[in-house]
């Protein structure tokens, strides 16, 4: 799955099980149905647990969140038979000639007012970099105290040299019995992030600055 910001690309290496949510962003409400039920039917019809309209529905009310977030990069893992497990979404952050450190970085992490408890913060060494991550569980404040609800992210966060970006990157899910299977489904996903130069016209820049191959 790849993404273009700017003057640079984000790639990710995506196991089975995940839906590119990406590619329903950025359409009219006739254009997301048709994607939608266009991913149901890449699903095996004797698996489904649920009917192929549900599952429609939550891929749609998925890629809008993803459009609310401005999420540059969105995907969702789905078990075998149509279950929606976690939301993935990468998140691009950054002002011009302003580069935050990975502390600064860490202490917004941390500030979220939605995390409860004490979260799990560790410093990583990616292939691009070093990055802050930060398991949690996050709380909703619901309506008037009531339809609070409870659910777990990890978030990699990364400065993307030589930019002032900071990359976010978060899994978060709400099916805690699932929990250490997604953890070790982000930890496997992040080390595969790669960033691409693109030139002037947009062309991924192959590594040794020459021309992509026609």
């Amino acid at each position: 799955m790849t993404v273009e910001i700017d003057d640079w690309t984000c790639r990710l290496n995506f196991s089975d099980g995940w839906v590119d949510l990406t590619a329903g962003t950025g359409l009219d409400s006739a254009g997301k149905s048709a994607w939608a039920r266009e991913v149901v039917e890449s699903f095996n019809p004797l698996d489904l647990v649920a009917s192929k309209e549900s599952i429609e529905k939550d891929l749609i009310h998925l890629a809008r969140a993803a459009e609310k977030n401005h999420a540059v990069l969105a995907a969702a893992f789905f078990a075998a038979g149509g279950a929606h497990y976690a939301t993935f979404d990468v998140q691009i952050f950054g002002e011009d000639e302003t580069t935050p450190s990975l502390d600064e970085v860490e202490y917004m992490l941390r500030g979220h007012k939605e995390i409860v408890g004490e979260p799990q913060v560790s410093r990583v060494d990616l292939p691009v970099g070093s990055a802050v991550r930060l398991q949690a569980m996050y709380q909703s404040k619901g309506v008037l105290g009531f339809g609070k609800k409870l659910t777990e992210a990890v978030s990699y966060a990364l400065l993307v040299p030589p930019t002032s970006d900071v990359l976010l990157a978060t899994m978060n899910w709400g099916a805690m019995e699932h929990s250490d299977q997604l953890t070790e489904e982000v930890d496997a996903l992040i080390p595969t992030l790669r960033f691409v130069p693109l030139d002037a016209e947009g062309n991924p820049i192959p590594e040794g600055g020459s021309s992509p191959d026609a």
